[in-house]
Parts: structure tokens; sequence; C-alpha cells
């Protein structure tokens, strides 16, 4: 009979412990929520490019440039929103009508403040480059 009960408690022990070893895992924390309000794109052919056009995919939102002169830049700024990191998708033409299209993932240096919005900032280079990148401006500390 008490080889019995020993058998029969065994699963509740195990259970137990099981529960007591789940609840020492460590809860990861939240992403930190960074913000964005402003895109730049930066031609630095020695043509104009056309139809720029930047499109985030977790929104659909777009923003666009019909033309930016030879080493011209296009910007945009507006209200703060919040920034999630994923993938975005830009296009262009350049004058002899070629399209180019690419996607990309912007990550965040671990150096970044979180109050303070991020710029994205994309450059157009020679035969279809592309670079990307996020910076922040900090504040005046004297305003």
């Amino acid at each position: 009979m008490n080889i019995l009960l020993i058998t029969r408690s065994k699963p509740v022990y195990v259970l137990a412990l099981a529960c007591l070893l789940s609840s020492c895992v460590a809860v990861k924390p939240p992403e930190p929520i960074f913000t964005y309000n402003e895109v730049v794109i930066i031609n630095q052919l020695r043509t104009p490019v056309q139809d720029v056009a930047i499109q985030a995919s977790e929104t659909g939102r777009v923003f666009s440039c019909g033309n930016i002169a030879p080493r011209g830049i296009c910007s945009n700024k507006f209200p703060v929103r919040p920034y999630y990191g994923n993938p975005i998708q830009i296009s262009w033409m350049v004058p002899n009508g070629r399209r180019y299209d690419r996607t990309i993932e912007l990550l965040l240096p671990e150096n970044f403040a979180l109050e303070v919005p991020l710029r994205g900032v994309l450059v157009i280079g020679a035969q279809g480059a592309m670079s990307a990148y996020l910076e922040q401006e900090m504040p005046d500390p004297h305003f």
C-alpha cells in the first residue's frame, strides 16, 4: 500500500518541482521603445535620382521624393512615432531608367538614448549601392 502511495504521489512532486524551477527562469524585460521623427535621403551620385520611395513594412506608410539633385538631400520631419526596427523597402530610379529596389533593416546601436528621437539616413551610391544608418541629434544643453 505504501508503494502505491509513493508511486501516485511521485507525479505530484515532479509537477511541483517543474513549477518551482520554471518560476526561477529570468523574465526578459520588454524591449526599449525608441521613437523616430525624421528621414533623410542623400544622393551621392553625380546625376539626379528620381521617384525615390521608402515604405515601412509594418505600417505601409510611404515617404517619397520626386527628384533628388546630384549630391543632394531630401528630408522630412514629422511628429514622433514609435520605432520597432522592422524592415523597410526603398526604391529609386536613375536617369537611364533603371530602377533599384532594396529591403533593409536598421539596427539600433546600444549607446542611443531612449528619450531622443532617431533620424533614419539612407545614402544612395553608384551602381545601386545603398547604405543606411540611424543617428540621434542630441539636444543642446544650453536650452
